[in-house]
């Protein structure tokens, strides 16, 4: 199963939801509030677990809703493309107006948005890539609808008695299925069709050509009627990702680490704090505390060193997550689940409040700046300290990902040359400074909260460098915006409490030109991430970074060139 990927997930969102009406007069199906969040992100959750890494929805009626509930178009992390109907396709003509955004995908997932499941999604899966068929869908035996005939071989044979070949047995559609991208050419653009007579021409031509996997495990729910929406929504979701969403080793992982009885049966739901080839599932179990699974791939060396490291800053009095268990063989680790609450979900709360929390913060900067790296306990690896090399890679990455990908702004051989030098310069400075263990990527969505007190995430890339660095990761951060005086604030606060041996003006120009640097290294990760890897809810956070770039160049005066190409790159915008 390592080789055979679906990369996207689409999401059906776009019905009229007539049997939920008054409900769905102002308000989309999938959008209706369950559990407080609306009912299509359950579906969402459910196509995380097959490893699926972008949605698409499409919509139709109240669209502009969509926006509202999505504003920065992402769940848990994850890009969501919208695609509109201006007249309504169903199910065969959504999928066929989707086509264009398919170009890197071999296969598709396909959800109704209305559904509350947790059936096993890798049977479907394995399934799919066994039979080698462009369709595979999710049956099963029991339902409100079993029109979905299979013969003596379980092959299907007939939806809605279209054909008149009852078989020898009927089972329910469940709106889950995995189309190849081949199966599209099959559709044809602009016409309102349903999925389901293009299945009936496949089998009236080829038959057994439409695969099915009968999958009674899990939950399966369809909310179609107001009455049902309303105990569903009095009762709470009760969904339960597991089985199949846990590979045998990981299963074994947990159960032992646990010490979990073969009866006691484990919830893997996912969570949105993944990225750099990590994925991380919270792991309920009945009767106990939850905990967080993480497994990571072999793509960024840095994650091998992730519980190492851990361990590390808890010694040190830096708060982490405590780590409950790694097996690095199978690349997993356990360790203690924080919650959901991070600096960047309090962006709202009173300046008081979020004040508190940043001093907080700053102490553990403060903390992990203070011990030398000369001082790392032997076999502790860290990845390459910064140096010049790594200071041209994050202004290269600018350039090319930020001006030149994003902003269109290729620049000329002289003033490229002359922007180097100064760039160059700028790296200098910082490397003049006494190096300190960094966290690399400081910023508020690295930061938990729990029990009104700061927990560090996302460590693992920490190294030595310049701690004005972290700094302005955290009070140059692009997701949250602070009013100057309260920047400063925290930065005072910082100074007195490190014992800085420079006075406050060289210190906040430090601050300054680290600022400058941070916000180049973001802003080429936004452009890379938004267009490269297409997520591109990233590309939101380039003009408050751009805004944010200006700012520290003006007020750093030392950084001419630099603060002309940011203008230029947000007028090239129209921000």
């Amino acid at each position: 199963m390592k080789e055979f990927m679906i990369r996207t997930a689409f999401i059906l969102g776009a019905g009229l939801g007539k049997r939920l009406r008054p409900l769905t007069l102002d308000c989309p199906k999938p959008l209706l509030p369950v559990g407080g969040r609306p009912l299509a992100t359950f579906a969402m959750d459910h196509c995380l677990t097959a490893g699926v890494e972008r949605f698409i929805v499409n919509t139709h009626h109240c669209a502009a809703a969509y926006d509202s509930a999505f504003p920065e178009r992402s769940w848990r992390g994850w890009p969501i493309l919208f695609r509109h109907e201006p007249v309504l396709l169903d199910t065969a003509g959504g999928l066929k107006n989707i086509e264009d955004l398919l170009a890197d995908d071999e296969r598709l997932l396909v959800c109704n948005g209305d559904i509350l499941s947790d059936l096993p999604l890798q049977r479907l899966l394995a399934a799919h890539e066994t039979g080698g068929r462009e369709v595979t869908l999710v049956l099963r035996s029991d339902g409100p609808l079993r029109n979905v005939c299979l013969d003596a071989k379980g092959e299907i044979c007939d939806f809605r008695d279209i054909l008149g070949n009852p078989g020898v047995r009927r089972c329910l559609f469940t709106g889950i299925y995995v189309v190849e991208k081949r199966f599209l050419r099959r559709l044809t653009p602009g016409k309102v069709e349903s999925v389901v007579p293009v299945f009936v021409e496949m089998i009236r031509e080829a038959p057994g050509s439409v695969a099915s996997v009968v999958i009674d495990e899990g939950q399966w729910l369809d909310i179609g009627d107001p009455e049902a929406y309303a105990r569903i929504r009095a009762a709470g979701p009760a969904l339960r990702y597991e089985d199949g969403c846990a590979a045998p080793e990981e299963s074994a992982f947990i159960r032992g680490t646990l010490g979990l009885s073969v009866d006691e049966k484990i919830a893997l739901i996912p969570v949105g704090k993944g990225g750099s080839d990590r994925d991380f599932f919270r792991v309920a179990v009945a009767g106990r505390p939850a905990v967080i699974l993480m497994r990571y791939g072999r793509m960024y060396e840095e994650n091998d060193g992730y519980a190492a490291v851990a361990s590390f800053l808890r010694g040190i009095g830096v708060t982490v997550p405590e780590i409950c268990s790694h097996d690095p063989e199978r690349r997993l680790i356990l360790m203690e689940d924080l919650g959901d609450t991070d600096l960047y979900a309090l962006r709202g709360a009173p300046w008081e409040v979020r004040c508190d929390l940043y001093e907080k913060t700053l102490a553990l900067a403060a903390k992990l700046h203070a011990f030398s790296p000369d001082r790392l306990p032997t076999g502790l690896r860290l990845m390459p300290g910064f140096d010049a090399n790594l200071y041209r890679w994050e202004r290269d990455y600018f350039r090319e990902h930020c001006a030149r990908n994003v902003c269109r702004i290729d620049l000329a051989g002289g003033d490229d040359e002359a922007l180097e030098a100064e760039l160059s310069a700028l790296a200098g400075r910082l490397l003049s400074t006494p190096p300190s263990l960094v966290h690399r990527d400081l910023q508020s969505q690295n930061v938990m909260i729990r029990d009104g007190a700061p927990v560090l995430i996302d460590f693992q890339g920490m190294r030595p460098g310049s701690p004005f660095y972290d700094l302005g990761s955290l009070l140059c951060d692009p997701y949250i915006t602070f009013r100057e005086e309260e920047r400063l604030f925290l930065l005072r606060h910082y100074h007195e409490i490190s014992g800085s041996h420079y006075d406050w003006g060289a210190f906040r120009e430090f601050f300054l030109l680290a600022s400058a640097q941070r916000l180049m290294q973001a802003l080429g990760a936004y452009g890379f991430l938004g267009l490269r890897r297409g997520k591109l809810h990233f590309l939101a956070h380039i003009h408050p970074a751009l805004e944010n770039l200006v700012a520290v160049t003006a007020e750093a005066g030392r950084l001419p060139r630099l603060y002309a190409l940011a203008r230029r790159c947000r007028t090239a915008l129209g921000t």
